[in-house]
């Protein structure tokens, strides 16, 4: 079953978690304080809404309470604090809140914020490889044969086809190959590329699908799990 999320507030941190969900097919609902700021959503996401996250009454009317995952992306400090006492109340699950600095932060943690990340440390892409990584499909193919899709992130992004491939090779004493993976296909952006080109670079924010043995998708799986 799906998660459903929420974004809250279309700064440059929430559009760019906002928009790699969408690009991932999840459930999200998007709030923000100015219609100006839908622009880029208004063609993919059907439940966009212009509100004042700090009432909690106008966040249950747009859908947002008894979610999986909330976002809080307001850079205003009373605005984001006051907005997540909000979303507890709506008995939203997890509540991950951007906190301009450390005092800020402190204060969203107290308040019910389950999670706080300080963009000047953290990126949006980290957070959004966590968002989903963590539903990393794996696939029995036969046997002891997996297939498994990943978000690239760190482990394989900024790194050639080739080479991924080619480290992923273990061999026993008697050098016989016991683990090993092979790239099968690749998402950017849109579309799916099933035609790789060995020496193509790995983006972070690229979707990997690729097949191997039971100890090598355990392997990688574990990996992954730990970002």
């Amino acid at each position: 079953m799906k998660k459903t999320y929420a974004v809250i507030g279309l700064g440059k941190f929430g559009a760019y978690i906002a928009r790699g969900l969408v690009e991932q097919g999840e459930s999200l609902i998007i709030c923000d304080n100015s219609q100006e700021n839908f622009r880029d959503f208004r063609e993919d996401v059907e439940d966009l809404y212009v509100l004042d996250s700090t009432d909690a009454s106008a966040l249950k009317e747009a859908g947002v309470s008894e979610l999986d995952i909330t976002i809080v992306s307001i850079g205003e400090i009373e605005a984001s604090i006051l907005t997540v006492m909000a979303l507890r109340e709506l008995s939203n699950r997890k509540i991950i809140a951007m906190a301009t600095n450390k005092t800020h932060g402190h204060i969203l943690s107290k308040i019910g914020a389950d999670q706080v990340i300080y963009p000047e440390r953290e990126s949006a892409s980290r957070l959004l490889t966590e968002l989903l990584t963590s539903k990393a499909d794996v696939s029995l193919i036969s046997g002891n044969f997996k297939m498994c899709k990943v978000l690239a992130s760190d482990i394989f992004g900024k790194r050639k086809i080739k080479e991924i491939e080619e480290s992923s090779i273990k061999k026993d004493e008697s050098g016989k190959v016991i683990q090993e993976i092979k790239i099968i296909a690749i998402k950017r952006r849109d579309y799916w590329d099933m035609h790789l080109d060995p020496n193509y670079e790995v983006s972070n924010e690229d979707f990997v699908v690729f097949v191997g043995n039971d100890r090598a998708i355990d392997f990688y799986v574990a990996k992954f799990e730990k970002l």
